[in-house]
């Protein structure tokens, strides 16, 4: 028997819409219409198409064959399978890179490059693909919002590998999800926050490779948002693996500390050694964007952000920073069709005090690929990514010319 839920849905969201050429049987809002509702509705339909669903940048579709979810497919670059691969330990980055590297000259898909080349065993393969489809889909149980709209009929042209998902059992996952996020935001409110190991991490026994590879970048130093850019993985992976080993007496946690002082003097947040709150933060945001310096805006913004989720002022502030800085970026020539290429000697980059991600981005630089095609095999978020290739490009070590 359906909800009241799903009924109001029903009555309110069932109707027909034609937006550039396509039917659509139902659109809305996850504000009026809660996921759990929106999929069981469609799996008790019996429904064939693809479902949209778009947040902010981040859009997500789900595929669905006579009511049961084919696949996924997402746009956060953590949730690529390459991505997947390499943050479960399945696969080495070089082994990432060589495969993309084929499959820009081939047009074949990577899947199926990492098989025939022995790089990972076919039935590995498809359990990493279910794992993927279904971890994109529990991710968006976490949205407060999301614009969705589904296309009755349409599935992907290309090849897919059917999942045939009982969505009863997602539901069920997903929901139990969303409360364990709750239990984990009380111990770790934000990515800014640092592990820092009580014992011998490497120890631990029964854990999986990636797991492992994950611990082994803990070093009192690094915050949550570094290690799981610079090992490919979801945030939720990275948090359930800290926040299982925090509960385990392993590790603590620690806050970021903070400068004690914007550009120019101004006091940041009155906190040198703790979190500031979220008005200052945004105030140290917009100083550093007003002296050009993207990271430490972006990275107080941020944190902004993240202690206050509902603040409209963070939303706003963050939102038009962003869009700032690319422009910024894009009038000093970076762009996703630019071609990077090294034009430091080894011994003048070995010489520089190079961050990790621009010394990451300089190893992907080989004059052929353009930035797209290198955002392919990096974690980064794509602005992050952008504003390393700027950076390398006014310190003389890249220059950027157009692809031919």
């Amino acid at each position: 028997m359906r909800s009241a839920a799903a009924a109001r849905f029903l009555s309110e969201y069932s109707h027909r819409a034609i937006i550039g050429g396509v039917i659509m049987g139902i659109v809305g809002n996850l504000r009026t219409m809660q996921l759990e509702e929106l999929l069981q509705w469609l799996s008790q339909s019996k429904k064939n198409g693809t479902l949209e669903i778009v947040n902010g940048r981040v859009e997500k579709k789900i595929f669905f064959k006579d009511g049961l979810i084919l696949s996924s497919a997402s746009n956060k670059p953590e949730e690529y399978l390459g991505h997947f691969l390499v943050s479960h330990g399945l696969i080495t980055e070089d082994q990432l890179d060589r495969a993309i590297a084929m499959q820009e000259q081939t047009r074949t898909l990577l899947g199926k490059i990492l098989v025939s080349h022995n790089a990972i065993q076919e039935k590995d393969l498809n359990r990493i693909l279910r794992l993927k489809a279904e971890e994109s889909i529990y991710d968006i149980f976490s949205w407060r919002e999301g614009d969705f709209r589904f296309l009755d009929d349409v599935l992907p042209d290309g090849a897919m590998v059917p999942m045939r998902l009982d969505v009863t059992g997602v539901v069920m996952e997903g929901v139990q999800r969303v409360d364990e996020w709750r239990r984990i935001r009380d111990v770790i409110p934000h990515e800014q926050m640092i592990p820092v190991a009580l014992g011998d991490l490497s120890k631990i026994p029964k854990l999986g490779a990636g797991d492992r590879r994950i611990l082994e970048f803990v070093d009192d130093e690094r915050t949550l948002e570094e290690i799981r850019e610079a090992t490919r993985s979801t945030e939720y992976q990275v948090s359930k693996l800290f926040f299982d080993q925090h509960q385990a007496g392993r590790l603590k946690f620690v806050k970021l500390r903070w400068a004690s002082g914007t550009p120019g003097g101004s006091p940041a947040a009155g906190a040198a050694h703790g979190m500031p709150n979220a008005s200052t933060l945004l105030q140290a945001g917009q100083a550093y964007l007003a002296q050009n310096d993207y990271d430490a805006a972006l990275r107080h913004l941020r944190a902004a952000r993240a202690l206050e989720p509902e603040n409209p002022d963070a939303l706003a502030a963050l939102n038009n920073a962003e869009k700032k800085i690319r422009e910024e970026i894009e009038k000093a020539g970076v762009s996703l069709g630019s071609v990077p290429q090294l034009t430091a000697t080894i011994e003048q980059l070995t010489a520089a005090k190079l961050s990790p991600q621009e010394g990451f981005m300089l190893t992907r630089v080989n004059g052929s690929y353009d930035i797209q095609s290198i955002l392919k095999i990096t974690p980064m978020p794509q602005l992050d990514a952008l504003i390393v290739f700027w950076k390398l490009s006014r310190e003389g070590f890249i220059k950027l010319t157009k692809k031919k």
